[in-house]
Order: structure tokens, then C-alpha cells, then sequence
């Protein structure tokens, strides 16, 4: 007989859970695909659009232009807290709204207007991101950045009421048209190149084609000699020289965005929303551009024609 105690042995299969394939983890430090055809062609005319509001609203009643402006400013604020996401959002956001509540009523209200009252806004935008910072929850460790990118918004988004600033400018209007027609069509052309020259990049972490910034730079200052022709202002010799301007700040503004978002996937931070990593561009282009345009008007474009 078989021995009671001898137990035939078989082995168990094991209760430990395997552990689940992780799924492939996006490199933050790798390059970000090329945007797609569909997305750069919304981009083109989010610019057309923007280009042509500023345009026909320089025309229209000043009050609206100026509701026009303020709309502006308070996308470019919301866009850039979302795209950048620096910490204490709120308060870098409160800085961009003061300074651009700030630089409007000083542009409209002031007689004679002076540029250097816009500094006293600015500094009071500084004032608040450094009291701000200092007094917000949680830890302060970057608060040097936190600061630095509140008074970037801040400068900014002053930065449009140039616009209303140079209507009051006699020969301001023919100005106007001439340096939005520069920076309008020097962005919408980079942009458009992209959609065919994608490469090479103008950086590895940025998905923006270097023909389409030299090229930019080229057809704005065409577009603004053209601009001197049909206009009665400029003439078209300034024009071209003042678009050559405006146009590549224009287009190195609209590139800033891809430098911030690149800086945000690189440090971990995720990849902003699809409408604010495609329209902060152009929106950053004309804020960029928009103080260049006042002065160089004012001290070039509008003398002697």
C-alpha cells in the first residue's frame, strides 16, 4: 500500500500578478512631430484673420478699434499663462491685465501722449508679479522665473495699445496700414512655407521651417513697398525699409511661442492645449511688433512724404 503520508507534489501556478507592458511613454527631450497640414492651415488663417480685424478696425470708430485691442490683449494673456504655466498663474495673469488696462487708458486719456508714461505701467506690472510671487502659496523656488516671465506678459501685452497710440499720430493711419500689411503677410508667408518646406528646422525641438522665417522676412517687405505704392503715405522706398523691419519681428515673435512650448515639453510640463499651441503664434507676432511699428513710424515712416 502507498504510504498515507507521502503526497504526490504538483506545481502551483503562481498567484503573483504579472506586471501589466507599460505603455510607450512620448520622450519629452526627443523633437516634436512636424504639426499637420490641416493644423498649419488653421494657423494661416487665424493669421488672415487677425491681419485683416486690425486693418478694417483702424478704419472703423475709435471705440471700437480700442474694444478690438483689449480683446486682443486678454487672448494673448490667456494664452500665454496656458501655454507657459509658470507658477502662480494667477498672478502673472493679473500682471498682464494690469499692464494692458494700464497702457490703453494712458494711450487714450493722456494729451500729449508721451511712450515713456508706459513705463510707469510696467512698473507697476513689475511691483505686483514680485509682491505676488512672494506672498502666493506654496513653494517659492522659482520665483525669479515666475517673475521674469509676468513682466515678459506684461511688456508684451502693453505692447498693443501702440496700435491706438498711433492713430493719434498724424499720418499714424497710412503708417498703420502699411506696418500691419509687413507683419501680417510676413507671418501668414512663413507659415504657408511650412506647409511645404517643413525642414529643415529652424531648432530640433521646434517645429518651424527656417525657409519659412527667411522667407517671411522677404515677402513682408515686398508686401510693404507694394503698400507705399497704393497707399498716399509712405513712400515705397520706407515702406520697404520699415517692413523689412516689422516683418522679421513679426516672425521672430510668432517663433518665441514654439521656443516657450519647446521649453515646457522639454521640462516635463506636457504639451499645451491644440488651440494655444497654434494661435499663441500670431498673436505673440503682432503684440512683438506693434511698439517697432509706433516708433519707427513716428521717428521714419511718417516724415517727409
Amino acid at each position: 500500500m502507498t504510504d498515507p503520508s507521502y503526497r504526490t507534489t504538483r506545481p502551483r501556478p503562481s498567484t503573483s500578478a504579472q506586471p501589466a507592458p507599460t505603455p510607450d511613454v512620448e520622450d519629452p527631450t526627443m523633437p516634436p512631430p512636424t504639426p499637420s497640414k490641416l493644423a498649419t492651415i488653421a494657423v494661416v488663417v487665424w493669421v488672415l484673420v487677425l491681419t485683416c480685424g486690425i486693418l478694417f478696425g483702424a478704419g472703423l470708430d475709435r471705440r471700437i478699434f480700442i474694444l478690438g485691442i483689449a480683446v486682443l490683449q486678454l487672448l494673448l494673456i490667456a494664452g500665454f499663462v496656458l501655454l507657459r504655466r509658470p507658477p502662480g498663474m494667477l498672478v502673472t495673469a493679473a500682471a498682464g491685465i494690469l499692464a494692458a488696462a494700464g497702457a490703453d487708458l494712458i494711450v487714450i486719456y493722456s494729451d500729449p501722449f508721451d511712450p515713456g508714461d508706459i513705463i510707469f505701467v510696467l512698473a507697476g506690472a513689475f511691483g505686483l508679479a514680485v509682491v505676488g510671487q512672494l506672498f502666493r502659496g506654496g513653494g517659492r523656488q522659482s520665483l525669479t522665473v515666475s517673475v521674469g516671465v509676468a513682466v515678459y506678459l506684461a511688456v508684451i501685452t502693453a505692447g498693443f495699445a501702440s496700435y491706438i497710440a498711433l492713430l493719434r499720430q498724424p499720418g499714424g493711419l497710412q503708417a498703420l496700414l502699411v506696418a500691419v500689411i509687413a507683419m501680417g503677410t510676413a507671418v501668414l508667408a512663413a507659415r504657408a512655407v511650412d506647409l511645404t518646406i517643413p525642414n529643415p528646422r529652424i531648432n530640433r525641438q521646434v517645429p518651424r521651417g527656417a525657409f519659412g522665417v527667411v522667407i517671411g522676412g522677404m515677402v513682408g517687405t515686398a508686401a510693404a513697398a507694394y503698400a507705399g505704392v497704393l497707399l498716399d503715405g509712405p513712400t515705397p522706398a520706407k515702406a520697404a525699409v520699415g517692413g523689412l523691419v516689422i516683418g522679421l519681428v513679426a516672425v521672430l515673435g510668432d517663433l518665441s511661442a514654439g521656443f516657450f512650448h519647446a521649453g515646457r515639453r522639454i521640462s516635463g510640463a506636457g504639451v499645451a492645449p491644440w488651440p494655444v499651441r497654434h494661435g499663441l503664434g500670431p498673436l505673440m507676432a503682432f503684440a512683438t511688433a506693434a511698439p517697432v511699428t509706433y516708433l519707427l513710424s513716428v521717428y521714419y515712416l511718417v516724415r517727409g512724404f
